[in-house]
């Protein structure tokens, strides 16, 4: 069977995520040890990414607001998750860099 491909983000979508992770409200796969993925996204343990396309998930994050009333290891843990698509991480991390830096700039 034939694995699906990530869905691409709108350019609302992506202006969302980035806005997100600039101001600390978005969870992602980075933000914890590669081994703890599955445990703080447990869709991941639960085999919810098993019919994508792995080639094309940029990456999995989630608002920290919907993270669950008990973590583990100092991590958030989520019932739920985003997959976003490699081409569109891309973009959202370039441009969380640009706001990031123009912040910086801003507060010299």
């Amino acid at each position: 069977m034939a694995k699906r491909a990530a869905e691409r983000l709108s350019e609302d979508e992506i202006k969302q995520v980035v806005d997100g992770l600039v101001r600390g409200h978005i969870y992602t796969a980075l933000d914890c040890p590669p081994d703890m993925i599955p445990s703080v996204f447990m869709v991941v343990a639960f085999g919810g990414l098993n019919d994508y396309d792995m080639d094309t998930v940029g990456m999995v994050y989630e608002w920290l607001d919907k993270a669950g009333e008990r973590g583990i290891n100092g991590c958030p843990m989520f019932l739920s998750c985003k997959v976003v698509h490699t081409d569109d991480w891309k973009i959202i991390v370039e441009r969380a860099v640009k706001v990031e830096q123009a912040m910086q700039k801003a507060m010299e």
